[in-house]
């Protein structure tokens, strides 16, 4: 067996969690609402239609992301949303709404104890490490939160999917990050939350796949992951297991 050379990360849920996700959405929309008011000098739609629509249009995004493994740029979201609304709008509205809910999210996540350790350790022990997170999100969003955490310096190479055609489970995606690491797939190790985008996509292209174990009800996948870890801190005794450094 290849001993492990690189580590591939997801993001949330493995490096960082986002508290009151599904709680906050609300709040994280209207604040998209009130950038688009400002920037027309009027309102699109009420508020209360504004959310409706965009939560229904980032419902949809990842619907499509499970069904096909699709990808697209931040703009489709927001697109979709103002289409359900009824409104064609210019490109300028577009970013004015992007721009808002970026705001809102900025600072939005935390940062699990064991994580900014866990990477030095790994990184002082000669390991390629990478990022690979599905995300309709710009990535100038996520990379801005991850050098505010202190975290950005500790990563190689950071992908997200909003930049790429396809997203996590499909093989591209686990093949772009390994390439762009410049380690073989069989060399490197994928940790994640997910078991479906992460272990059974990881295991496809021939990574070692390791599940974080949570209660957040993500589908399970009938391929088993390699290791099943509950903290970030496990991960260098088992890496050594394997035969890495």
């Amino acid at each position: 067996m290849t001993a492990p050379r690189a580590v591939v990360f997801d993001l949330g849920g493995t490096l960082v969690q986002w508290a009151d996700w599904e709680g906050g959405a609300s709040v994280k929309w209207g604040l998209a609402y009130d950038a688009v008011r400002a920037a027309q000098h009027g309102a699109v739609a009420s508020r209360e239609e504004f959310v409706a629509a965009m939560r229904a249009a980032e419902k949809a995004h990842w619907e499509r992301v499970d069904r096909d493994h699709w990808s697209g740029p931040p703009t489709a979201v927001v697109s979709d949303g103002f289409r359900r609304l009824g409104t064609n709008v210019d490109e300028a509205t577009l970013l004015a709404a992007l721009d808002g809910y970026a705001r809102a999210v900025a600072g939005w996540c935390t940062v699990y104890a064991d994580t900014r350790e866990t990477l030095a350790t790994l990184r002082e022990r000669g390991y390629r490490l990478g990022l690979l997170s599905n995300t309709w999100w710009a990535a100038a969003w996520h990379s801005a939160d991850l050098a505010a955490h202190g975290l950005a310096p500790l990563l190689d190479e950071l992908v997200y999917t909003s930049d790429l055609e396809c997203s996590k489970p499909h093989p591209a995606v686990f093949r772009e990050i390994a390439l762009r690491l410049g380690i073989a797939p069989e060399a490197c190790v994928m940790i994640g939350d997910r078991q479906v985008d992460d272990v059974s996509g990881a295991r496809a292209v021939g990574m070692r796949a390791i599940w974080r174990r949570n209660d957040s009800g993500f589908p399970a996948s009938d391929v088993a992951p390699d290791a099943v870890v509950d903290a970030l801190a496990e991960l260098p005794p088992l890496l050594r297991s394997w035969g890495g450094a």
